[in-house]
């Protein structure tokens, strides 16, 4: 009899160790998971891009004659109008010379007088058959070379006068002088730097694009057809003002991959000035966009997984396109439609045909 109750006391035992085994099996092979729910919806979509900004024109201000600065009309920072005196070279020699060629000219001047009435009288001599042909031909060559030495005088006058012109050098546009590296009674010669103007009323923030997103650009008709374009300064303030995109360079920088574009920004008081740099927000509305968390993808030799969850709860692997990253999330491009589960965390627990249990949808 005690034989007997021993025997039904280990019948027992093996039969609780093994049902708690499969238990523990069955809850060991099914995780409780929560999962997302693949949506559609339209999205505003913003890309980052650093900017370098360059006034709309910046040109450098240099001599086009040797000579001392006789005066500085203006201040480093001053704004200038278009035609207004920034510099007096000294043109005392010059002015020597335009008297020297002025002097040239009116006996050139005289010079064709002279040849004229020498031709005239010729002229009437030869038709009366006093003088010969050759002595016409003579007085003709005489008053061409007198024009030919006024043209050649003349020419000389109007070269003394550009130079006394280059002498005072204005401003050729609107703009902001830079610094004035030379001061009152400097000597500068011919190319010497004499400051730089901006004109800040615009300015151009240009940006670079991967040259395949600029071919995607191009196929889904997108490009230039943007909702708005925000500057973020380099003191992280945003510009108060919105750009417009303009034309890209002709040519696709192959050291780079990448083609050049530009955004102009109104700058009425001057407060972006040449060389700065900033942050573009370019943001673009995109309809219909598929959307999933960027916790719930893993990648595996630059190739982007998740796990779709099928009608039994079991999970697969699938590889998905995915296109532009925003905050915290993918714009999903391929490998999934609206209505798919997937894992939304913990998958890096779970590996293709695990049975789960859903915790809870998102």
């Amino acid at each position: 009899m005690k034989t007997k109750s021993l025997i039904w006391c280990s019948l027992a035992l093996i039969c609780t160790w093994s049902c708690g085994k499969n238990h523990q099996n069955k809850n060991k092979s099914t995780k409780e998971v929560p999962v997302y729910v693949v949506k559609q919806k339209d999205t505003l979509v913003t890309s980052q891009f650093v900017t370098d900004i360059q006034a709309k024109r910046n040109v450098e201000i240099r001599s086009r004659l040797s000579g001392i600065i006789q005066k500085i009309y203006v201040n480093e920072g001053q704004f200038v109008k278009k035609g207004q005196a920034l510099f007096k070279i000294n043109d005392a020699e010059l002015q020597v010379e335009l008297l020297k060629a002025n002097a040239t000219l009116k006996q050139t001047t005289a010079d064709i007088r002279i040849a004229e009435v020498e031709l005239k009288q010729v002229h009437s001599l030869h038709d009366k058959k006093f003088v010969a042909d050759n002595e016409l031909e003579l007085a003709k060559a005489k008053l061409s070379s007198a024009r030919a030495k006024y043209a050649f005088a003349d020419a000389e006058r109007k070269a003394v006068l550009q130079k006394i012109d280059f002498s005072t050098i204005t401003a050729p546009f609107d703009g902001v002088l830079d610094i004035i590296p030379h001061k009152d009674g400097s000597l500068v010669t011919d190319g010497t730097l004499l400051t730089t103007l901006s004109q800040l009323d615009e300015v151009y923030a240009y940006f670079s694009i991967p040259e395949n997103q600029y071919f995607e650009l191009l196929a889904h008709d997108k490009l230039g057809k943007h909702q708005k374009i925000e500057l973020t300064l380099p003191n992280g303030a945003a510009y108060q003002f919105s750009g417009t995109l303009k034309s890209a360079e002709s040519e696709i920088d192959r050291a780079t991959g990448s083609i050049r574009y530009k955004v102009l920004f109104p700058n009425p008081n001057h407060l972006i000035k040449h060389g700065a740099s900033g942050k573009l927000s370019i943001s673009e509305v995109q309809n219909n966009a598929m959307m999933i968390p960027q916790k719930a993808t893993f990648s595996i030799q630059d190739k982007t997984y998740i796990f779709k969850v099928d009608k039994n709860n079991k999970v697969k692997m699938t590889n998905i396109q995915v296109g532009t990253a925003l905050k915290d999330s993918y714009l999903v491009e391929s490998g999934l439609k609206k209505g798919d589960l997937i894992i939304y965390e913990g998958t890096q627990s779970l590996k293709d045909g695990d049975q789960i249990t859903i915790k809870n949808r998102l």
